[in-house]
């Protein structure tokens, strides 16, 4: 293979590798941040997508939340989401976030949520572990 086909090869998959790296350095970056100045408040699921496709790849669940006065609005992914699970757009679920920066925040509906945070998911919220996820 000649080096010119190599390094066409290469340089996209390194460029893709890196950008998954950084993706994931950011998100557990924002857990950490999250965690050493939480706070809790309510979250209501406002709309999804791939509702018409109900496939195993998930869809993105997108929540809105409001910390004095101001409302954020964040999405997180669920696999697995299913025609049945329509039920939770408009239902409301806890959202972790960072005291010093609201815009940094974590939807919280199923044990690997709490989990992450170190806090203890409520009776009330077990039904949804293996659900929706």
């Amino acid at each position: 293979m000649s080096k010119k086909l190599l390094l066409l090869i290469l340089i996209p998959i390194v460029i893709i590798a890196l950008a998954g790296i950084i993706g994931v350095a950011g998100k557990s970056g924002d857990v950490q941040k999250i965690k050493e100045n939480p706070a809790q408040t309510t979250g209501t699921i406002v709309e999804s997508d791939n509702l018409n496709e109900y496939n195993t790849n998930g869809c993105w669940i997108y929540f809105e939340y409001a910390v004095n006065g101001k409302t954020y609005k964040h999405c997180q992914k669920y696999h697995g989401w299913k025609k049945e699970d329509n039920y939770f757009l408009k239902c409301s679920f806890p959202v972790v976030y960072c005291v010093d920066d609201p815009d940094l925040s974590r939807l919280l509906i199923i044990a690997d949520e709490y989990e992450e945070f170190e806090l203890v998911q409520p009776d009330s919220l077990k039904k949804y572990n293996g659900r929706i996820l």
